[in-house]
């Protein structure tokens, strides 16, 4: 029975991070749609709301609004809303002094007094929206200036309700970091062709405002469950990989396994929360997300069963399972090293081993909260508490 529930959990995982990946991509490449961009300008461009939240973003606050006036989109059909959430750095004061010198851009600053949370700010400034169309962007995302052209002209069909662009980091944090990242903008290529891509990239993507229902308070991964609900509703999420929002922060090591802590949370609610995402009726979504988000909800607890039960059948069966349950601490201490800072002299191969065991631990941690219901303020990191990472 030992060895049934290891070999089980084996598979899983096996499947869940090559099987899955290999067949995705095998079936995009050999029957996957790729949805037509027109290279006209259409007679009537769709007005644009974006929404950019922000708390104790002073460091790169001006880049992003710089890089916001330069975007190439009818003015008169654009509208740039920061929304300042409970800034106690300079964020304020640098997004003011652009006041007036922004080209006709319609610039909105929206000040909150307190940090009330971002899904509470983009529950609000989306209602308060009247645009055809919503556009989210983290604050330090850069885009291209085609970028939102590009986009938007995707609507010209009306079965396509959201929009998610791809991803890309100036600086990598770590080795790990890189490569999780090429693995998962690759996946989410062959996703959109299949069926949809499982959530978008938090950066930047667009969706019909018309689409849009309030998001639950406590929703965590809201990049997930913001335009994973419009295609439940029956409309296409296209993946684009032409357009690029660059991330310029780049975390260190503790700041990025914080983030993955509330992702795992986010990971397993969003399985409770949207299970129609499996209906057999759309099958490249279902498959998708089965393979994909469901599975890697629940991967942390394989992952530990697995880990506890293989040095038990080293020591009851042998074979095998000796120089396995070796490997098993050599990975172990790649990781311990990696996120303790050991100076990046390790092999590549190592990092990346390192990278994938902090990943599940995270998510691991995240799970647990999120299942004793703890999580509340635990999201709410000050740039204070940033800095102490």
């Amino acid at each position: 029975m030992i060895e049934l529930v290891f070999w089980t959990c084996v598979v899983l995982i096996l499947y869940h991070h090559v099987g899955y990946p290999i067949a995705i991509r095998a079936i995009a490449a050999r029957c996957g749609r790729k949805p037509p961009v027109s290279t006209e300008e259409p007679a009537v461009s769709h007005s644009v709301t974006i929404i950019v939240p922000a708390h104790n973003e002073e460091a790169v606050i001006a880049a992003k609004i710089r890089n916001l006036s330069r975007l190439d989109y009818p003015r008169d059909r654009l509208t740039i809303v920061l929304a300042l959430d409970g800034c106690t750095d300079g964020t304020a004061a640098i997004a003011q002094s652009f006041a007036g010198r922004t080209d006709g851009l319609d610039l909105r600053i929206v000040e909150y007094a307190g940090n009330i949370g971002k899904v509470a700010v983009l529950n609000e400034q989306i209602g308060k929206a009247r645009s055809d169309l919503i556009a989210l962007s983290d604050a330090s995302a850069l885009l291209e200036p085609q970028a939102l052209s590009r986009a938007v002209r995707h609507f010209g069909r009306s079965s396509v309700g959201v929009v998610c662009p791809t991803y890309a980091l100036v600086r990598p944090g770590s080795e790990g970091e890189r490569a999780y990242w090429a693995y998962q903008t690759r996946v989410k290529a062959a996703e959109g062709a299949v069926g949809a891509p499982m959530g978008a990239h938090g950066s930047f993507y667009l969706f019909r405002r018309d689409m849009w229902e309030p998001l639950p308070p406590d929703t965590i991964n809201d990049d997930f469950v913001l335009p994973m609900r419009i295609v439940l509703r029956g409309y296409d999420a296209v993946y684009d990989p032409g357009i690029v929002a660059t991330e310029l922060e780049t975390s260190t090591a503790r700041q990025d396994f914080r983030r993955r802590i509330r992702i795992g949370a986010g990971n397993l609610q969003q399985v409770l929360h949207l299970p129609g995402l499996a209906d057999p009726r759309r099958p490249g979504i279902a498959f998708a997300f089965l393979s994909g988000k469901a599975l890697r909800a629940f991967m942390p607890f394989l992952l530990l069963m697995a880990a506890v039960l293989l040095p038990v059948l080293a020591m009851r069966e042998g074979g095998f399972y000796i120089p396995a349950s070796a490997g098993e601490a050599v990975i172990g201490a790649a990781a311990f090293a990696g996120y303790f800072g050991v100076p990046r002299t390790m092999p590549r191969h190592a990092r990346w081993a390192g990278y994938f065991v902090q990943g599940h631990a995270a998510g691991f941690i995240g799970a647990l909260i999120l299942l004793c219901g703890l999580q509340g303020q635990a999201w709410k990191m000050s740039a204070a508490a940033k800095a102490k990472a």
